[in-house]
């Protein structure tokens, strides 16, 4: 096995997709093969989202929400009021992304002072594609500056976006063979659950396209997909972005 480096600069890489694409699966995938390779890498949302029992996992993202809260008061009070005009079916909505916000913005913050390979199958990207899918559409064009920081160092954001894909009709199975009913896309059924995706597909593409600003830009993250849908697509695609990790972390 390779000796492990010591990483100059932290490197944060967020996956981003569709639910039930396999974000979770190849950020695991990922993890395993920086670690073969000897790179420093670890995933604390998928450790405290997945990994934890009930509740010591309430109690770390409590943790890093009240940090982030108390320590940036103005901006976690500016990001309440953009969720409150985002058009969610309820306050109770508002409170979870809210929560959800901070521990988010909280982990890449911590990320930014370890000098390793953050891998999160789910960031801030995601979330934002959560609070126009479950709300107002509108709302990641017209709200950008007060999710995503103005200037744009108020928020920490991860080097490298690797978009998870996969054919819909591959998702809508994976979708239908889950026995949590936990989401709202793993709720719907035949023709609406298509609709839906189909809708979540466009506004991620909106999301990640330069007319957003969020994905073209030269100072931002760099974009890298990976297929999850056909045979030996998903490991081949993991394999070059683990290479590329690999060299970028070096």
């Amino acid at each position: 096995m390779a000796g492990y480096l010591t990483l100059a600069q932290p490197l944060v890489v967020e996956f981003v997709g569709l639910p039930g694409v396999g974000k979770s699966h190849a950020t695991r995938l990922v993890a395993a093969g920086l670690a073969a390779v000897g790179t420093p890498a670890r995933s604390s949302a998928l450790r405290i989202n997945h990994e934890l029992g009930r509740s010591r996992r309430v109690l770390q993202k409590s943790g890093i929400c009240a940090a982030e809260a108390l320590g940036r008061p103005r901006r976690a009070a500016r990001v309440g009021r953009a969720l409150i005009g985002s058009g969610q079916q309820s306050h109770v909505d508002v409170l979870r992304l809210l929560y959800n916000w901070l521990f988010l913005v909280g982990l890449l913050r911590r990320a930014r002072t370890r000098p390793v390979v953050e891998l999160l199958d789910e960031g801030i990207y995601q979330l934002l594609w959560s609070i126009g899918f479950a709300g107002n559409e509108r709302v990641i064009r017209e709200h950008s500056s007060a999710f995503l920081g103005d200037p744009p160092s108020a928020v920490p954001m991860p080097d490298v976006v690797v978009v998870v894909e996969a054919p819909l009709e591959l998702i809508q199975a994976r979708l239908a063979s889950r026995r949590s009913r936990a989401g709202r896309l793993d709720r719907m059924e035949g023709a609406e659950r298509q609709a839906a995706l189909v809708r979540g597909a466009d506004l991620l593409n909106e999301l990640l396209s330069e007319n957003v600003g969020t994905g073209g830009e030269v100072s931002g993250p760099l974009l890298r997909k990976v297929r999850n849908g056909g045979e030996g697509q998903l490991e081949a695609d993991v394999a070059a972005l683990v290479d590329e990790l690999a060299s970028r972390a070096e």
